[in-house]
């Protein structure tokens, strides 16, 4: 360590961290909330990162263009799977809970409308 800064991380004040950790808690169930209410999408509750991976296989196999399709048409940012798994990654995308509630509130709402209307 460098002379002065100590253990900072380890003594200093925990709150701020804390509260982060829970908004990105709620933040988290929002996300699990709203993807499970749109159908297509199937998800597993992630334990530690700030991101769902949610299984559409059964909609494409091709997770980059559905994410391209997803940008241009209900104007909803996704990655697709294949940028984090060259073998399973086709039938995957992964979203962000890294945003305000607002905004992830926001973006489910027009993915739920673009899935809806894609089922037709």
């Amino acid at each position: 360590l460098a002379a002065g800064w100590g253990n900072a991380a380890l003594d200093g004040d925990l709150g701020p961290t804390l509260k982060m950790r829970e908004a990105f808690l709620q933040r988290r169930d929002m996300v699990v909330g709203l993807l499970r209410e749109i159908s297509g999408v199937q998800i597993n509750v992630p334990d530690g990162a700030f991101y769902v991976y949610a299984d559409v296989s059964h909609l494409t196999d091709d997770s980059r263009a559905f994410a391209a399709e997803i940008l241009d048409k209900p104007g909803v940012a996704v990655t697709p799977g294949l940028d984090f798994d060259p073998d399973r990654g086709a039938g995957t995308l992964r979203f962000s809970y890294a945003r305000s509630t607002a905004d992830i509130e926001e973006g489910l709402a027009r993915l739920k409308v673009f899935m809806d209307a894609r089922k037709r």
